[in-house]
């Protein structure tokens, strides 16, 4: 059975070439929305699966229909939105509110390709098949009390799909840490600003975006910036940053294995990594590095990602030391670091 999407966007030609995409994927074209109001009244008789909502329209925005979409159907909706500061304000507000993910229009059948608007759609379906079917069972792995309490110096994260609203949840809870936190995030470079900007505003971390020679300071959350690899570097007891274009054939950059990898080496057991949810498998080669090296690396379980592509890889090559659902780790986090419960 074809998967039913339908397109709202006020662009003729965004519709068009996201169609033509769409249908030569495989997927059917439910129905074109040149409004966001248009586009409600459609998704109310069509029930898609997934939705390509457009950030910038006359009348209601994007940002502004989400929520009315939401209530009309329980489709995964994916919002296109333009490389600007602007645009990436209101994509990440959209991304906090339950949106799935975005493309980025201006890059449709360019750097956007038709395989990755493909992939997106399907994990897209994936995960509202999954919120359907209600398929939310979640067993705590271990006990938080019972982890042990370990002399980290430093945290590296990886994240991609579903991962500002992950980001938000994770630092809302977790109380400033003694050590720096060094975070990927696959956005391109104008998103990483405004998500560093959010992150410092809704919760009580400061936060950064790396800097060639950038010393990490303990309580800070340094996000790499979009288009480069950060690096993990330590001399005597300063710790800071490296930025790479190297290895430049790897799918994503900013790489999650690159940082892992790169801190394991100067970390060693003093490293504590995360993997959370996003597709593909990066962070599994970086969290076996940061094992060998007596790290250790938690990941998050299946029951809280958006997509459970990344975690998944960590986990089947048994590089995670533990998993737990996200309303967890930031108890698991702190006990680890602290040696102490969040009351």
């Amino acid at each position: 059975m074809a998967i039913n999407v339908l397109i709202v966007d006020d662009s003729p030609t965004v519709c068009a070439m996201l169609s033509q995409m769409l249908t030569t994927a495989g997927f059917h074209v439910a129905g074109i929305g040149k409004s966001a109001e248009e586009g409600l009244e459609l998704a109310g008789k069509l029930k898609p699966d997934v939705i390509t909502l457009d950030i910038e329209m006359p009348g209601k925005s994007g940002l502004q229909a989400l929520p009315l979409f939401q209530k009309t159907c329980d489709a995964a909706i994916i919002m296109c939105s333009t490389l600007t500061n602007q645009a990436a304000s209101a994509t990440l507000q959209s991304l906090e509110k339950g949106a799935f993910d975005y493309i980025p229009k201006t890059e449709i059948g360019k750097s956007f390709t038709p395989e990755m608007l493909k992939e997106r759609v399907n994990n897209a379906y994936a995960y509202v098949t999954q919120k359907r079917k209600g398929e939310n069972t979640y067993k705590q792995s271990v006990p938080i009390a019972s982890l042990p309490h370990q002399n980290v110096k430093a945290i590296v994260l990886g994240v991609s799909t579903g991962g500002p609203a992950a980001l938000h949840k994770l630092f809302s809870a977790l109380p400033v840490m003694p050590v720096p936190i060094v975070v990927v995030q696959h956005m391109p470079a104008a998103f990483v600003a405004s998500l560093a900007e959010r992150i410092a505003q809704q919760t009580k971390h400061k936060t950064s975006v790396a800097k060639e020679d950038y010393t990490l300071s303990p309580g800070e959350i340094c996000f790499a910036p979009g288009d480069k690899h950060v690096l993990v570097k330590k001399m005597g007891a300063r710790i800071f940053c490296g930025l790479s274009e190297e290895p430049k054939n790897l799918l994503h950059k900013p790489s999650a294995d690159v940082l892992f990898q790169s801190a394991a080496e100067v970390m060693g057991k003093e490293l504590l990594a995360i993997i959370l949810t996003g597709m593909g498998r990066d962070g599994a080669d970086g969290g076996k590095t940061v094992r060998t090296r007596g790290g250790m690396v938690l990941a998050e379980s299946k029951s809280s990602c958006v997509v459970y592509g990344m975690p998944k890889a960590a986990i089947e090559a048994r590089t995670a030391n533990f998993e737990f659902d996200l309303q967890d780790m930031a108890a698991a986090i702190n006990k680890i670091v602290t040696g102490k419960l969040i009351s």
